[in-house]
């Protein structure tokens, strides 16, 4: 991978750490479930450990962490609560449902850059392997407790 590639390969995943942290951030916060709620936080706080490697990374490869593209993020995390749920004005129970689908898909994306990554800089020692291997290992972990949730309060929102 060449520098202007795997810079540019970076700061895609940047935009999309932003959006990322956003949205657990927010999830954490709103979601009906005060257990689940609970679970979202922490795995927020382990969203934005993930997000700060990858910063690391960055750096690592001689780039900095834009600006824009975590501005760019955090507005399409924005502009991503604005979808169909079956209510107009109250928030639908179906939210709590599409939110954990969407921060499944997040996660999934993640470890899809961090896989990329791992394969793309085997040669590169300027990324750390190991790092790399756990950073996959912790996004497997995460996409497996999201399902949970996620079948939890689909049980309870399509079920009841």
């Amino acid at each position: 991978m060449n520098d202007d590639m795997l810079h540019a390969y970076l700061q895609h995943h940047w935009a999309g750490s932003s959006a990322g942290a956003a949205m657990f951030e927010r999830v954490g916060r709103s979601h009906s479930d005060t257990d689940v709620a609970a679970h979202v936080r922490q795995l927020a706080t382990e969203i934005n450990e993930d997000r700060e490697q990858l910063r690391q990374i960055i750096m690592a490869t001689g780039a900095t962490p834009s600006r824009i593209a975590a501005t760019t993020g955090r507005a399409m995390e924005f502009a991503g609560r604005f979808k169909p749920n079956g209510r107009l004005v109250r928030r639908s129970p179906l939210s709590d449902l599409f939110e954990l689908e969407a921060l499944r898909d997040a996660v999934t994306a993640k470890r899809a850059g961090w896989q990329l990554l791992r394969a793309a800089t085997e040669d590169d020692a300027r990324v750390d392997p190991l790092q790399l291997d756990e950073l996959i290992r912790r996004a497997g972990d995460q996409i497996t407790r999201l399902e949970d949730l996620h079948l939890r309060v689909g049980r309870t929102v399509i079920g009841a």
